[in-house]
């Protein structure tokens, strides 16, 4: 079986980061998409903007927990 290296550098961590948050992004609209398929447009649109809202809502905690942990 073949195993992943255990001395990687910070860039290709970051990478192999990178690539599973993609994945995972991926993942998820292909799940929004086929929920969204079985109840129509209006509801294709609603979850969209649901997305972009939690995305938003994401970001904005985000922000607030970096400022917050300079600030301290």
């Amino acid at each position: 079986m073949v195993r992943l290296p255990r001395d990687i550098s910070p860039r290709a961590a970051a990478r192999r980061s990178l690539l599973a948050d993609l994945l995972i992004a991926l993942l998820l609209a292909l799940l929004a998409i086929a929920l969204a398929a079985g109840i129509g447009v209006v509801g294709f649109a609603a979850i969209l903007i649901l997305l972009v809202l939690l995305l938003w809502l994401g970001i904005e905690a985000a922000l607030r927990w970096g400022l917050g942990r300079r600030a301290a």
